[in-house]
């Protein structure tokens, strides 16, 4: 009955983090200044959904080659998209504004209908299925893509051309 408990606590958890994430996120997309700190959020939330993710009811899972290797492509791509942004940093007062930042929000809505998708899955079926992994699969791929444009879109915002974005 314990693991029960905490099977559905960690499912919950894996999904209000990763909507806690995709609320951030959207913000990127609306072209409005917003704290730099704000573009690591989905990066981080994604990154803990997939730990936690993999890390019960097996914590060996984390181990696993695949599992990184998988995880590395979403995270390569995220990189190349962080990089090539277009963004608006102001150091002075730390704000950014991102040009065409919607992607964040896409990815990290798919990423909560995932954590719903894998929730069900494996709260509701309660056997191992081909369609639980296949969830986690696309979990693993759209954080490492979360959280790879998220660290190097909030490098460069910190090591960029200075804009003024206060008068705005």
């Amino acid at each position: 009955m314990q693991s029960v408990v905490v099977m559905y606590g960690l499912d919950l958890l894996i999904l209000l983090i990763a909507i806690g994430g995709a609320l951030v996120a959207t913000r990127e997309g609306r072209q409005r200044r917003i704290p730099r700190w704000h573009l690591l959020i989905p990066g981080l939330a994604s990154a803990a959904c997939t730990l936690i993710l993999l890390s019960y009811p097996d914590i060996r899972d984390l181990a696993d080659p695949q599992m990184w290797t998988i995880g590395l492509v979403g995270v390569a791509v995220g990189a190349v998209r962080g990089w090539a942004m277009a963004m608006d940093s102001d150091h002075a007062f730390a704000k950014v504004r991102l040009r065409h930042g919607g992607d964040a929000a896409w990815a990290a809505w798919i990423l909560v209908v995932l954590a719903a998708i894998q929730g069900a899955i494996e709260t509701g079926l309660r056997a191992e299925n081909p369609y639980e992994e296949t969830a986690e699969l696309f979990m693993l791929i759209v954080g490492g893509y979360l959280f790879g444009r998220s660290a190097i879109g909030w490098q460069r915002a910190r090591s960029g051309t200075h804009v003024d974005l206060h008068e705005e």
